[in-house]
């Protein structure tokens, strides 16, 4: 049968990768190449050992890709060269193909190294076929006929990847989203958890972000290789992309999160996550292709619905500081968040309601310390989920043990109740434009029949008394003059400060027909903020009202326009 080597370094797909020498590898050796018994090893010559790192047989539209990535071990005291054997693959009916090394191959391996070598072929086939042995073979092409000597031949029937939309056979490669797993071929000291699988709305579209906790077992401080996490459905492959950037290290024991966002329109399109290794070959002209061999199967029945994930939370206890995941950066332990009111308002215009949640900040320490930028979102029982705005604020430093209360409006349904809730603290920064959770616990909004003087948070407004008077007018202009008199005591509680932009207290006086007869707005804060004492609004009208109701509000800026909500009634 004749082998049609056609084009085979042009059907390349070209895109720019690192070409990893054999420093690189040297450096990185005692940490990630030690592991040789993680896959099973063979003795090339007598100093070299080869491991199989992965083998591609892939299907594209110049043909079929072959691909085989190995690691050779120098167990020797000295520099040795890597031998300039022919390197083949078998196919299942027996056709062998010559792999072509790439030209970022190392040429020596110094001693106790490693290096990992790269070779590729593009055949001309488009028919199913599996692989089963790749081998190295002496070949001496300066006689006639050419001798060859089959040095070493490695069964990789096990290692085969057929593409992004294979599956593994092998079921010890198939974990339950509970479990935690290494990739023995990258390392075996960092243990991989899966924990988090949520959906968010992205300037890029509706991505799935995955989370996975990793943990460094091993004796020394280790980098969390690249790899890449791919989400699959019945009948579609998305390409997820991590989401921190640059090397991450841990030290022994250290833990931390990495992150993916793939880009399905919710996890329920997905049936599994599939883990996979970036690998490179350069061609002749130093152009590279990137591939990936899949590693892992990661099942998702046991990911958390909505439901399960709102039962699994603690009930918040008001005004005590939020436990935050201390693996997040963003706040600092040294700064206390609690949550101090929660309630909803109704749109000034009608439409929408606004729940409205407090937070106090307190700087535990004895330095300032920056206002952290936290971002919020409330999810109700039945899995909506509403992002929180943040108070226009202008502070941007905690003074020691002084503490700051800032609100975030969540624009809701006027349906909503507010009676199972979780409030989520969020990382917008990290890894922006994505969030990250660092708390998450169950609430609802508070009963407004409670104490009404506790209202504005935390100013302690109480209304001692007041009243109305009317005289008539004999001059020019509206016939009577009101005078709405009354008597306020304002408290603030505990050392707390706000920002101008906090909420604030609205006064309408309405007549029996619901009427507005004089509104005014009173700031807690500025030149003319509301204090303690005798306060005296006048007007004019045009008749004579002998039933009046003063009306108390708290209102707020939203997006959507102001929100208010109504505190109290009075009869005269």
């Amino acid at each position: 049968m004749k082998i049609n080597w056609k084009h085979t370094m042009v059907a390349l797909v070209l895109t720019a990768s690192l070409v990893i020498s054999s420093a690189s590898f040297h450096a990185a050796a005692d940490e990630k190449y030690t592991q040789t018994s993680v896959e099973k090893t063979y003795q090339l010559t007598d100093a070299i050992k080869v491991e199989v790192k992965g083998i591609l047989n892939e299907s594209t539209s110049e043909g079929t890709r072959i691909a085989a990535t190995i690691r050779l071990f120098n167990n020797g005291d000295r520099l040795t060269g890597v031998p300039e054997y022919e390197v083949r693959v078998k196919t299942q009916e027996g056709l062998e193909y010559i792999m072509r090394p790439s030209q970022a191959n190392a040429k020596n391996i110094q001693p106790k190294e490693t290096v990992e070598l790269s070779y590729m072929n593009v055949i001309d086939r488009y028919d199913n076929f599996s692989l089963t042995e790749l081998s190295w073979l002496d070949v001496n092409e300066f006689v006639y006929p050419k001798q060859e000597e089959r040095i070493i031949s490695i069964p990789i029937s096990s290692n085969e990847w057929k593409g992004e939309k294979a599956t593994l056979a092998n079921p010890a490669v198939t974990k339950k989203w509970e479990d935690t797993f290494t990739i023995p071929v990258l390392s075996t000291t960092l243990e991989f958890k899966p924990v988090s699988l949520n959906e968010q709305n992205t300037p890029d579209g509706p991505m799935v972000i995955v989370g996975l906790l990793v943990t460094n077992q091993g004796d020394k401080k280790t980098t969390i290789p690249d790899f890449r996490i791919n989400g699959i459905s019945d009948k579609k492959v998305y390409n997820g992309k991590r989401l921190e950037q640059g090397p991450l290290s841990l030290e022994y024991g250290e833990q931390t999160y990495i992150h993916y966002a793939i880009p399905a329109r919710n996890r329920l399109e997905m049936k599994s996550l599939s883990i996979l290794t970036p690998e490179d070959f350069a061609g002749e002209d130093k152009t590279h292709t990137n591939y990936l061999i899949g590693r892992l199967t990661i099942t998702l029945p046991g990911a958390k619905s909505t439901i399960g994930y709102i039962n699994q939370l603690s009930p918040y206890e008001w005004n005590k500081p939020i436990h935050f995941d201390p693996l997040y950066k963003l706040i600092r332990p040294e700064v206390d968040v609690s949550m101090v009111d929660l309630r909803l308002q109704e749109s000034a215009g009608g439409g929408f309601k606004a729940a409205v949640a407090k937070f106090k900040l307190l700087n535990h320490s004895d330095t300032p310390m920056q206002v952290p930028q936290f971002d919020t979102k409330l999810t109700s029982y039945n899995g909506n989920s509403y992002m929180g705005t943040r108070q226009n604020t202008q502070v941007d430093t905690l003074i020691p043990n002084i503490s700051y209360v800032i609100y975030y409006s969540f624009i809701i349904p006027s349906s909503e109740t507010g009676e199972q809730l979780v409030m989520e603290i969020l990382d917008g920064k990290s890894v922006a434009p994505y969030h990250i959770t660092m708390a998450a616990f169950k609430t609802k909004v508070m009963d407004t029949k409670e104490d009404s003087t506790l209202a504005f948070y935390p100013f302690q407004a109480t209304l001692n008394d007041w009243s109305t008077s009317a005289n008539y007018n004999n001059g020019n202009g509206l016939p009577y003059s009101y005078k709405l008199n009354l008597d306020f005591t304002i408290k603030l509680q505990d050392e707390v400060v706000v920002d101008q932009s906090f909420s604030k207290m609205r006064l309408e006086l309405v007549d029996a027909k619901e009427r507005i007869m004089v509104s005014k707005v009173l700031s807690f804060t500025g030149e003319n903020k509301l204090v303690s004492g005798a306060q005296t609004i006048n007007f004019d009208l045009d008749r004579f009202e002998t039933t009046v109701f003063l009306r108390m509000y708290e209102i707020i800026d939203t997006p959507f326009g102001e929100a208010r909500r109504l505190i109290q009634t009075w009869k005269r």
